[in-house]
């Protein structure tokens, strides 16, 4: 019994990082059917979420990185400008919603996932400016992108909400069984 409680964190964050990275691989190939294929919502971010409103934010960057890298191998993109700005925004985002939840103002969830879709968001733009696209054109980009951030935000938000309901009836979360 106690070989099972020494274990479980890992076992979670192992449980955690496969679902994210399934989330991440399977909307990275639906997108790639429409016409913006590098918008989307960030379903994988409900874990990261998650992960953050626990406490967790060793763990968020960890399955960031790990769905991050296993959705680029998967996808064939590993090696891409893709990969590098999905990981870069992805660490933009676990940091502000780790000092979103941290700081003394106030933001429940729904706040907390906004800042991180827009700081992704942000961090995948000033990257493309960095990497990619020297120009500052590449800002006319702004607005569109923190409208979108901020939808996302209460997207992932409303869904991480009823899937940690649900986890919490879970042997792999609740303690008592």
């Amino acid at each position: 019994m106690s070989d099972m409680k020494t274990h479980k964190p890992l076992v979670l964050l192992a449980y955690l990082t496969a679902t994210a990275a399934s989330l991440h691989i399977v909307e990275s190939l639906v997108m790639r059917m429409f016409p913006l294929p590098f918008i989307r919502i960030g379903l994988s971010n409900i874990v990261i979420l998650y992960l953050i409103m626990q406490n967790q934010p060793l763990s968020a960057i960890i399955v960031n990185i790990v769905k991050t890298i296993l959705g680029g191998a998967v996808t064939l993109t590993l090696l891409s400008p893709a990969t590098l700005l999905s990981l870069g925004g992805g660490i933009c985002a676990v940091v502000v919603m780790y000092l979103t939840h941290k700081s003394r103002l106030g933001f429940g969830v729904f706040g907390i996932s906004i800042a991180g879709a827009v700081a992704h968001n942000l961090g995948q733009l000033i990257l493309v400016k960095w990497l990619i696209f020297p120009d500052t054109a590449v800002f006319l980009l702004t607005p569109m992108l923190i409208l979108i951030g901020m939808l996302s935000g209460m997207a992932i938000a409303y869904i991480m909400l009823v899937v940690s309901d649900k986890l919490k009836d879970s042997r792999l979360i609740n303690n008592d069984r």
